[in-house]
């Protein structure tokens, strides 16, 4: 077995994976990183909907917790050794926090929402003490090049929400205006997917609102994701478990219209395959920028458990507003944690998933942008080892990446509290 692992990961690195350091097991696929142990941190990768990375300035940067300062802070990633570098730069202190990054070349600034997931106390630094535990909050951040390294502006952190949510995400429409999307268990079956955005600035909110329409009272289980595209437009999607729908729904705003403005689709369910259920609280967003088509995927996993079914599939809208699916695993794959990724320089779709649903291997499929079909099976290991074995929560940036970026996925193992990353060469 480990003879063939090793065989795999040489086939990997031929592909363009590579994993730099050679980690000490020879089974191990994938860069082994540092350890958040010792603070009562619980899968720092999740949320599914969230992105901990981003590309700037010819380096990967992320969120990772520091086992040092106690907090998650930002990272870099070294190139050469492919090693996290933690900076100085405090994000959130709360243990239980889970953040969702957005840069924006175009204004050069760092925008990250952090929401806690459950209840809890926040040893915040003094700057911060204004900010409640159990809330939601928007921090921006300036770069400075000649130092590589980030600093918070003024007048952030902003509180979006108060109490807990459920996998918040940040986005920035044509027109600067920032949107949120997160799901809140308000009281006994009202739990529902919310809204909110800037108004005059990136600091100054609007009352967060429930997305109007009927299909957004939801399962306390489920999740929603924003994301801007098509060059105007905000879309947000959720899955919604209630028996009545069973469903992932998608909402389109135009920009600059009225926040009470949207458009309602039926992105995935119904139908012979989805018998068990179709929707399930994973799901997964990337949009395609350099055709101009507008097209949008979403990688998701269906409640489905009949032998044969669809368990994980990448939907595609095109730039009419029609969906389409296709199969990444069946349920005796046992894929959960869905993601994708687009390679636009290529023009090629990556999707990666966990196998089994307890978590253990990360597993990659690829294919044509202009023609999504993926094979049979649990597909290729990108990160795997032979002593961490629940892998799980993937996380990677939204930007789209290309040969000059390459691609970096980030992962957990929460037995023995420790990050794995795998660098893929798209250059190759």
């Amino acid at each position: 077995m480990r003879l063939l692992r090793l065989f795999i990961a040489l086939l990997l690195a031929a592909a363009g994976a590579v994993a730099l350091p050679v980690p000490a097991q020879a089974a191990d696929i994938g860069v082994p990183g540092p350890s958040y142990v010792g603070d009562g941190v619980r899968n720092p990768t999740a949320d599914k909907a969230q992105s901990k990375l981003w590309y700037q300035d010819g380096s990967w940067w992320g969120l990772l917790w520091s086992a040092s300062a106690h907090a998650t802070t930002i990272h870099r990633l070294d190139a050469a050794t492919q090693a996290w570098q933690e900076t100085a730069t405090v994000v959130d202190s709360r243990v239980s926090a889970r953040g969702d990054a957005l840069w924006d070349a175009k204004d050069g600034k760092l925008y990250i929402v952090s929401g806690t997931t459950v209840q809890s106390e926040w040893a915040a630094p003094p700057s911060q003490k204004e900010v409640a535990s159990g809330s939601a909050v928007l921090l921006r951040f300036s770069y400075n090049a000649s130092t590589k390294t980030y600093s918070q502006d003024a007048g952030f952190p902003v509180t979006l929400h108060s109490g807990s949510t459920e996998s918040i995400t940040v986005a920035k429409d044509s027109i600067g205006k920032l949107w949120v999307t997160y799901t809140v268990v308000s009281s006994a079956d009202s739990n529902s997917v919310y809204v909110n955005h800037s108004t005059t600035s990136d600091s100054a909110w609007g009352t967060p609102f429930v997305l109007p329409t009927p299909n957004a009272k939801v399962n306390p289980d489920d999740i929603s994701a924003v994301t801007s595209f098509q060059g105007d437009k905000i879309g947000i999607m959720w899955s919604n478990q209630r028996k009545e729908h069973k469903k992932f729904y998608f909402a389109v705003h135009q920009d600059g219209q009225p926040e009470d403005s949207w458009q309602t689709e039926v992105a995935f369910g119904g139908g012979k395959n989805c018998t068990g259920g179709c929707a399930n609280d994973h799901l997964n967003l990337r949009q395609l920028t350099s055709d101009g088509s507008g097209r949008l995927y979403a990688a998701i996993k269906t409640a489905n458990r009949n032998a044969g079914q669809t368990l994980v599939a990448l939907l595609v809208r095109d730039g009419k507003g029609q969906w389409t699916s296709a199969q990444f695993g069946v349920v005796e794959d046992a894929h959960t944690r869905p993601m994708v990724m687009i390679d636009e320089e290529h023009r090629q779709v990556w999707m990666f998933a966990v196998a089994p649903e307890t978590g253990g291997t990360l597993y990659y499929k690829k294919a044509p942008i202009d023609n999504v079909s993926f094979p049979p099976g649990a597909g290729t290991p990108i990160i795997s080892s032979s002593t961490d074995t629940d892998i799980n929560d993937p996380t990677t940036t939204k930007q789209n990446v290309n040969g000059q970026t390459g691609l970096v996925v980030l992962t957990a193992a929460s037995i023995n509290a420790r990050y794995w990353h795998a660098y893929i060469d798209l250059a190759q």
